[in-house]
């Protein structure tokens, strides 16, 4: 009796696991004429596939070429060479998050698709424009305070007289003989 009730258990499990891996949807599909990279994976153009799907949570970064990212409500998002972002579904809404390098969208209303540069949401002025997030990564320790931080924090050493040369001077000499 109880394996039976187990078995129920587990084919009921199955079936609600199955049901909600088929019905997520792609969120957008990217296509490019160089190589790009999509979850961590290479992806090669020009193999019979003209186009790669977007799922919730996928990061996508442009190779040598721009990587137009086409969205179901007809936006599409040209991200530049080199530029890496992330899709992501939230409250319904297809919502496209720049994290590094630059892009221009082209939205056909404005709540078509989520816009985020960094971790700032942006709000469009227009239907068509573009996003910058600069070199850094967001989210990470080397924001632009703590570069900062670092780079005036070395350069108080050195002019403090606290420098490498300053250091080592007058101190025994090291050596691996």
């Amino acid at each position: 009796m109880r394996l039976n009730m187990r078995l129920k258990t587990t084919a009921v499990f199955l079936a609600a696991a199955t049901a909600v891996v088929w019905a997520q949807q792609p969120l957008a599909s990217a296509s490019s004429p160089a190589a790009f990279t999509l979850r961590g994976v290479t992806v090669t153009p020009g193999q019979g596939v003209t186009s790669w799907p977007l799922m919730s949570g996928d990061t996508i970064k442009a190779g040598a070429a721009s990587t137009t990212l086409s969205f179901p409500a007809g936006a599409t998002i040209l991200l530049a060479p080199g530029s890496e972002a992330s899709v992501k579904l939230i409250g319904g809404k297809p919502v496209f998050q720049l994290l590094s390098g630059s892009a221009s969208y082209s939205l056909t209303s404005a709540a078509a698709v989520g816009l985020m540069q960094g971790n700032q949401a942006v709000a469009p002025s227009n239907l068509t424009g573009a996003l910058n997030a600069g070199s850094l990564r967001t989210g990470g320790f080397w924001t632009t305070g703590h570069t900062a931080l670092v780079v005036i924090g070395g350069a108080a050493a050195v002019g403090g007289g606290l420098g490498i040369a300053e250091g080592l001077s007058g101190g025994a000499s090291a050596s691996p003989h």
